[in-house]
């Protein structure tokens, strides 16, 4: 059976495929070259009816990890060169996350840095994934944001050290705003 492979829904059969659930991809699956077809708020819909599939086929831990590996090809190079230029650019720590925030301004974002946990907040009030963030929010499946630790991990490694990232609560998943937490090493 084929499915669809390009884009970023690709990803998600791609990384199903990586890990090894190529007999589970048809119950998953079965019907994603019908995916480009449907209007953006659709498609979100269908976003959440393959999480439902994936979590039936495989297993919720299984489904996460899929998702994270999603949220690593997603951050790619160009998300690693623009941390990389801005800390490149900045004088200090501080210096770092002023410019930080005021280019992702535009993504309704906040970094905080706490220097005594040696962590970082962030916070933020619009979804910015391309996949699913024209439509409403998910009902029942809330861990389809657990890509975006994937992403934070890439983009923060880029410049830190980063021991663990933990999403609290996504807008997806029924929140107003998304909010992470990284600590660093």
């Amino acid at each position: 059976m084929e499915y669809l492979e390009g884009g970023r829904f690709g990803r998600i059969t791609k990384h199903l495929r990586k890990q090894g659930y190529e007999n589970e991809m048809e119950d998953i699956l079965h019907d994603s070259k019908n995916f480009p077809k449907l209007k953006k708020p659709e498609q979100t819909k269908y976003v959440e009816t393959v999480m439902g599939r994936m979590e039936k086929s495989i297993g919720k831990d299984n489904a996460e990890r899929v998702l994270f590996e999603c949220g690593v090809q997603c951050c790619g190079k160009s998300w690693s060169s623009f941390v990389k230029r801005i800390w490149n650019q900045s004088k200090s720590m501080n210096d770092f996350f002023i410019k930080l925030n005021e280019e992702e301004e535009r993504y309704n974002t906040q970094f905080t840095y706490d220097p005594d946990r040696n962590s970082i907040a962030i916070e933020r009030s619009k979804c910015v994934c391309g996949l699913i963030n024209k439509g409403k929010p998910f009902k029942t499946h809330k861990s389809y944001c657990k890509c975006s630790i994937g992403h934070m991990s890439v983009f923060f490694n880029t410049v830190f050290n980063v021991k663990e990232v933990h999403i609290k609560q996504s807008i997806y998943s029924g929140s107003d705003t998304c909010k992470w937490h990284i600590q660093l090493k």
